[in-house]
């Protein structure tokens, strides 16, 4: 099975261009957006490396304790976690079963994911499109698929990791470093014969290496070559050494390390005589991320020698057990007990046992059985559109569903943060014919108008917002780096990390107190951080739909978002009327709920709303299925059967 080893790594140079001719802008977008939180990167065989590699950049880059782990792992991730951490799936071909369980039970337990994978279709593709999983970056590799063991797609994926943390003119520096490093370093393993093969390696590295050692562990144990052990230097030093006093069999010690690293030279030199020399991999003077990624392209080179001229790592004769053994599905045999829903959790903030949830649940249920809608109103990013894929405007899905909705007579109004060019993405996307039922409130409902409006002239900007922004970066409380925007009632604040948003808050709440600014509201999405003034807030754009309709906000009105808890954007827009969440829910027993299967979220969740309703004659209701549905979600998503 699979490709010739050797034939493999002569692709490698042309690999390394590949990786760095592709376009990152969404999987940066996609890490950053989680630079607040740890990160739980998830990969098995030869992409638990690359999961090795993307947590050690997380943790380098945002300072977010991250690890890497096996989908085995996730199913033991709490449910706490989601509000911490996020998950990052890693697979080249994205159809193992344990990457799909992985991302089923990330989904399960609520926690934010993203993926990376290089293939365009595959069922890892399928699972996230249909359920909003994960957001993936998805890549199409050219060279087809690796052959046993991961080389081609292990070392693009790398590479495009560290593009993605990395700055630009770090990496486009380094790559040819890095390229011309790997040539000699096959170069002299060759000519120099230098390893000692064995059936035992003891692999060893410092405070870079890491990442290669864990690989040559991988390769050498997959390919049955040898037995690996992989420690670094310091840990080796504690009790761990004993192993080579009395050595009964023979064992290859491989080094990674910096150039003029002190503590591998004297923990080498240190080493009984009986073990051999050691074979030092000395990385090249670049980056970490990019001397790491140099230890794993050493670790390819050195499986080729380890394997000689008789074995091909890459062509193994793989026997019946083992393929059985890697079609299990760990998914119907591993327990799946999970508790509570986070937004069901936050419901019992009222105190209330499940049973009396669910009571509760089944009274909102009745009162969306009874609505007669006319209106639906919207969020957008993370509603209408994934906020990782927030630059390709509408989700194809939902401009679907809701062409359907608006032929049968109902009215639709968005409130959103996102400014007037929304205007011409949602003309991109709705036909013409149902525009004049769509009304459009940008900067939090600050600026209004209808889709079908010719021309739109958006208001001037409060200047007391200038005043708040031009305060804020005088106190130093808005990072240099933040770039606040005032348009009409709004001030956006776009790129906040975690750890800045309080301190933020606690500004913009303190000026707003100081200046008596009657009405002004701060939320927060993400990363961003939104201030509104008296005459702005996503009700406003419910109340002018309304009036121009003649309807009862409370009673004829649907509302959808995402960010319903206290501080979200959509708090205000949901805690009152009828009101459904993707997402995150406002506390309250009588307020939105979410009534979403625990694997949909996001933008799949809002479409699975939307196909719910029934809309005729300018009515929309929802339909007996999903009401009957709704009651299931709640019983199991409090854990009741």
């Amino acid at each position: 099975m699979g490709k010739p080893y050797t034939d493999e790594l002569l692709q490698l140079p042309a690999t390394i261009q590949w990786a760095a001719a592709q376009d990152i802008a969404l999987l940066h977008r996609a890490l950053h957006l989680y630079n607040d939180r740890g990160l739980l990167a998830v990969g098995s065989g030869g992409s638990f490396t690359a999961a090795a590699f993307a947590a050690d950049q997380h943790f380098r880059v945002y300072g977010r304790p991250s690890q890497a782990i096996t989908p085995l792992e996730v199913f033991h991730v709490p449910t706490s976690a989601s509000a911490s951490a996020a998950g990052l799936l890693l697979s080249a071909e994205g159809k193992n079963n344990d990457i799909l369980a992985a991302a089923k039970q990330l989904r399960l337990r609520a926690c934010p994911s993203i993926g990376l994978t290089l293939r365009a279709t595959s069922p890892l593709v399928k699972l996230c499109d249909e359920t909003g999983a994960a957001s993936l970056a998805i890549y199409d590799m050219p060279w087809g698929k690796d052959g046993y063991l991961a080389t081609n797609s292990l070392v693009a994926t790398l590479i495009l990791l560290w593009r993605a943390y990395a700055a630009a003119t770090e990496v486009a520096d380094e790559l040819p470093q890095l390229a011309d490093w790997y040539r000699e370093f096959d170069r002299r393993l060759g000519q120099t014969g230098a390893l000692k093969r064995s059936g035992r390696a003891l692999i060893l590295h410092g405070a870079v290496g890491r990442i290669g050692a864990i690989d040559l562990e991988s390769k050498l144990t997959e390919g049955a070559l040898a037995y690996g052990q992989v420690c670094n230097f310091r840990q080796f030093a504690h009790g761990r050494h004993l192993q080579l006093s009395q050595l009964t069999e023979p064992v290859t010690v491989v080094s990674f390390s910096a150039e003029g690293d002190l503590l591998a030279a004297e923990t080498a030199q240190l080493l009984p005589a009986q073990v051999g020399p050691v074979l030092h991999v000395t990385l090249p003077s670049i980056s970490a991320a990019g001397a790491e990624i140099a230890g794993v392209m050493a670790s390819m080179a050195l499986t080729r020698a380890w394997a000689g001229e008789h074995v091909d790592p890459g062509q193994p004769v793989v026997p019946q057990f083992g393929r059985a053994l890697h079609a299990l599905d760990v998914s119907t045999l591993v327990s799946q007990t999970l508790p509570p829903s986070p937004a069901m959790l936050r419901k019992q903030c009222s105190g209330d046992e499940p049973e009396a949830l669910v009571e509760h649940a089944r009274r909102y249920i009745d009162r969306l059985k009874a609505a007669e809608l006319r209106l639906l109103v919207c969020d957008f990013d993370g509603t209408f559109c994934d906020t990782v894929k927030r630059f390709d405007g509408l989700d194809e899905g939902i401009a679907t569903e809701l062409t359907r909705l608006l032929h049968g007579g109902l009215h639709m109004a968005i409130a959103t943060g996102r400014g007037a060019k929304l205007r011409q993405v949602l003309r991109q996307k709705l036909p013409e014919e149902v525009w004049g039922k769509v009304t459009v409130g940008c900067y939090s409902g600050s600026f209004t108008f209808n889709l079908a409006d010719q021309a739109i002239c958006k208001p001037p900007a409060d200047p007391r917002l200038d005043e708040l922004a031009e305060w804020l970066r005088k106190t130093r409380a808005l990072s240099v780096q933040v770039e606040p925007c005032v348009d009409a009632g709004q001030l956006s604040m776009r790129g906040v990390s975690g750890s800045d948003k309080v301190r933020l808050l606690a500004a913009i709440n303190e000026w707003v107190t100081r200046k008596g600014q009657e009405g002004w509201r701060a939320f927060s999405s993400g990363h961003s951080v939104d201030v509104v003034t008296e005459k702005a807030g996503k009700l406003l754009v419910v109340q002018t739909a309304c009036s121009r309709l003649g309807l009862a906000p409370l009673t004829q009105v649907l509302r959808v978002g995402d960010a319903g808890d206290f501080g979200g954007n959509d708090y205000e827009l949901l805690s009152e009327g009828l009101a459904l969440s993707v997402d995150a829910v406002p506390p309250g027993v009588e307020q939105c709920w979410n009534l979403l299967p625990r694997m949909l979220s996001g933008v799949r969740g809002t479409e699975y709303y939307l196909q719910g309703l029934e809309a005729v004659g300018g009515e929309a209701r929802f339909s007996a299925e999903f009401l009957s549905q709704a009651e299931l979600v709640v019983r199991e998503s409090l854990g009741r059967n």
